[in-house]
Order: structure tokens, then sequence, then C-alpha cells
């Protein structure tokens, strides 16, 4: 049988027609199904507790007119807006002592952390430092 033959009869016996289709729809990335890995989470906050804690407290509170990391005024902020946003304010104005210090591998630590203090769940790879694959991450509602 020739190639184009099989090709036809695959795709009239539907077998080929779900192998087209998965490629053709992109997978949506969520927020909600886990962007960063319970590691990265621990190793973020390690990193927040020594570069960010003096500004934005220790439960991520927010201090005098230093904004809150975590909760409802937190979540208001940043809903509607991509995981790159919050990714690039973070490397290039912070920490406010040295803003831009931190690493890309850092910083993504730091949000991994902020994202599981707002409650999102970890996921089993780490967030990426790529701000391409993060603007296709939306901040929602946990």
């Amino acid at each position: 049988m020739s190639p184009a033959k099989t090709y036809s009869l695959l795709l009239t016996l539907g077998l080929l027609q779900p192998m087209l289709f998965a490629q053709a729809v992109p997978h949506e990335i969520s927020i909600r199904n886990g962007v960063y890995s319970t590691a990265q989470a621990q190793q973020g906050k390690a990193i927040y507790q020594d570069q960010c804690s003096l500004c934005h407290g220790d439960e991520l509170e927010g201090q005098g007119r230093n904004s809150p990391l975590a909760g409802a005024e937190f979540l208001n902020r940043w809903i509607g807006q991509s995981v790159a946003d919050l990714f690039m304010k973070t490397i290039v104005m912070m920490p406010a002592t040295d803003p831009g210090s931190m690493t890309q591998k850092d910083t993504a630590a730091v949000v991994a952390y902020i994202l599981s203090e707002n409650k999102f769940p970890p996921g089993k790879a780490e967030l990426p430092t790529d701000p391409r694959f993060l603007e296709m991450i939306p901040i929602v509602k946990p």
C-alpha cells in the first residue's frame, strides 16, 4: 500500500485525527496547575528571607510603603498580569538595596515562593526563567 493510501486510511479510520488535533491545539498553562516545584519554593524562601524580608516583612505582609507579596492586596494588584510581569519587576527592581543584583534562577525561586504563599499549588517542574514562557501564565485567583 502506498504512503498516501495508508495516510488516507488512517485518517478515515480516525486514528490519525487525535494526533493531528492534539498538535494543533496548544496546551494551556495555568498557574492553578502547578508552575513551580516545592523544592524551588523552599529555595526561594531562603533567598526571600535574606534579600526581601527587610522591606516586605517576614510573612510577606509588606511594611510601610513596601507592598505585601501575599494575600488579597497582592492578588488584587497582580490579577490579570502575567507571571512574567512579576518576574521582570522583581529581577529589575529588587532588592531595593541593590536593584538588578539577583540572578534569574534566584528570581524564579523567589517568585515560586511568592506563588506558594499565595496558595497556588506546586507542580513537578521548576518555574522557568524565560520571560517569553512566563508571559503565557496569567495570574488569576487561586
